[in-house]
């Protein structure tokens, strides 16, 4: 005979005895504690865990807002912030000045304002060799990056004198402008410009 038949109350409560009983009270109360004990791990871990996740990001408002008050009001500007709306542009968390797009809009700025530019005005004495001053130019434009923002277009005097042709060239940076001026490659260019025409160059920060 199988257990079961032998003692076929062997799992009913109401046959259990004295010792038995204590024993079951107490496997009871042991899983009833650890099963407290689980859930009380369980919940102090997610409290930690938001914890953790607000003082990160108050931490993150804090370095947003440090970051938004070190920029100057024209930078505040460019990224649609006023001085005094600083503190509740960070507190309320707007998807344009959240902790990660106030520093990220911040960096795009000062990456737009550290370009430098060629301004160079130009009076073109011989037309029929001008255009093989561009064409040797090409390839330190193309070396260094170069991007013409103005070239020869029409324009109107206003104030003090001009030359015929005006020209900007923007680059990544004042050294890059420099080199690119600087360079072999424009230096042949330059050569052929001055033979066929006069010019005011500067270079210029952005910043």
């Amino acid at each position: 005979m199988i257990d079961n038949e032998r003692e076929p109350h062997a799992h009913d409560a109401r046959y259990l005895t004295p010792l038995q009983w204590t024993a079951l009270k107490r496997s009871i109360i042991r899983d009833i504690h650890v099963e407290r004990g689980r859930m009380l791990r369980s919940v102090a871990m997610a409290a930690v865990a938001a914890l953790r996740h607000s003082w990160r990001r108050l931490r993150e408002r804090q370095q947003a807002r440090d970051e938004l008050r070190s920029m100057s009001d024209y930078e505040l500007r460019d990224i649609g912030v006023t001085r005094a709306g600083i503190d509740a542009v960070t507190r309320h968390g707007n998807d344009d000045a959240t902790p990660s797009a106030s520093p990220r809009s911040h960096q795009n700025w000062r990456a737009m304002m550290s370009k430098a530019y060629w301004i160079v005005r130009v009076s073109v004495r011989d037309e029929t060799r001008y255009p093989e001053y561009l064409a040797a130019a090409k390839p330190a434009f193309d070396k260094f990056g170069a991007r013409f923002i103005v070239r020869g277009g029409a324009f109107e005097i206003m104030e003090g004198g001009a030359r015929d042709r005006n020209v900007v060239v923007e680059f990544a940076d004042l050294a890059t402008a420099t080199a690119c001026y600087r360079s072999p490659e424009y230096d042949a260019a330059k050569f052929i410009r001055q033979k066929c025409a006069e010019a005011d160059f500067i270079i210029i920060d952005g910043a």
